[in-house]
């Protein structure tokens, strides 16, 4: 089995589309769909990467002689989830600081023009000696 068979093997197991492999790897669909046709190889980089996403050894993407896995793929579900979570974190971690800003920005800001409020109130309904 070539190195495109196992990867479409692999990728449809997950249950991936060329796209959202692709978007996990920061390479083009294009890039993939290559990759499956044995029209190109992907980096050593690009291979790692592969190889923990599915959880198998890079001898297993490798070399055409080995046809089953030399690992279980039970870590991979696992493992899938957390490279998607931190995906989603780098793609839309900004809207999380944004959020975070102006809700403390938003809470001093509060602070600020109420605290005087309440501190005139204070001061006007003492009742001075005199």
């Amino acid at each position: 089995m070539t190195f495109g068979e196992k990867l479409q093997k692999l990728r449809t197991r997950a249950g991936l589309s060329q796209d959202q492999l692709a978007k996990l790897l920061d390479v083009s669909r294009q890039a993939v769909s290559k990759w499956e046709r044995n029209e190109a190889m992907p980096e050593v980089e690009k291979l790692v990467r592969i190889s923990r996403q599915f959880g198998v050894s890079t001898d297993y993407l490798l070399l055409e002689e080995l046809e089953e896995p030399e690992t279980a793929n039970t870590t991979a579900p696992a493992a899938g989830l957390w490279v998607r979570v931190k995906q989603w974190y780098r793609n839309r971690g900004y809207l999380l600081a944004w959020v975070l800003a102006a809700w403390v920005s938003g809470t001093w800001l509060t602070w600020l023009f109420l605290r005087p409020i309440h501190t005139s109130r204070r001061r006007t309904s003492r009742i001075l000696p005199g």
